[in-house]
């Protein structure tokens, strides 16, 4: 039986590697791979030295899993996590093609947004094993260091530049304009201030936000109309 904590709730985990794991499992789902589990969103010390345990004083030597004590894993400080195969039976297979593959592109899309894979390492490596630090080290964790929660990975960053945004009422297309000038009219969207040259009032309101006002409009009107 374990002793401490070993979760595998992603809100356990710090805000940002949180934001990126939820992004890599719709990442994943769009790549077709839909049955994946998380674990080790966090551990505590207790938990981590019972691991550390595991082969040394608990089992024979042939069943070590890991070589980091309580503290000396990313895992204590929740910016990782553990991935798997959601399938009874199956979780952690890696012995054809296919099934690597499982593996292959999990480390891939979580590296191409930014983070780092323990299955590209060249010491030991650990294929289910995700992280993202900030630039942070395990002495600098381990030395009271921590990032701010508001710390945005690179795929996030990728994504506000890639984001298209409306400045003011006339830079909105044809088919959102009436409904966005509607909601500032009634006072529901107020912008960001006013231009000081041309008195005209910035919203500076993205695409996706823009859409899902309408719909909700869209929607509430409908709800009165019953």
């Amino acid at each position: 039986m374990s002793v401490g904590i070993n979760s595998r709730n992603i809100d356990d985990m710090h805000p940002t590697v949180a934001r990126g794991c939820r992004e890599w499992i719709n990442r994943m789902a769009q790549n077709g791979f839909t049955s994946v589990g998380i674990s080790a969103t966090y551990r505590d010390n207790t938990h981590q030295d019972w691991l550390y345990a595991q082969g040394r004083t608990i089992r024979p030597p042939d069943s070590i899993v890991t070589n980091a004590r309580g503290g000396q894993s990313i895992h204590n400080y929740r910016l990782g996590f553990d991935f798997y195969r959601n399938i009874p039976g199956q979780a952690y297979n890696d012995s054809t093609p296919a099934e690597r593959r499982f593996w292959d592109e999990g480390g891939r899309i979580w590296m191409a947004m930014g983070g780092e894979w323990g299955g590209s390492w060249k010491g030991l490596v650990d294929r289910p094993h995700c992280e993202f630090t900030g630039g942070l080290t395990l002495q600098d964790l381990q030395a009271g260091h921590r990032m701010a929660d508001n710390f945005r990975m690179p795929w996030e960053i990728l994504k506000e530049e890639k984001e298209v945004r409306f400045r003011t009422i006339k830079d909105i297309p044809d088919w959102a304009r009436p409904d966005i000038q509607r909601l500032i009219d009634v006072k529901i969207l107020s912008g960001t201030g006013f231009d000081e040259k041309t008195g005209e009032r910035v919203l500076d309101i993205s695409e996706d936000m823009m859409r899902t006002l309408i719909l909700t409009r869209k929607m509430i009107l409908a709800g009165d109309r019953l």
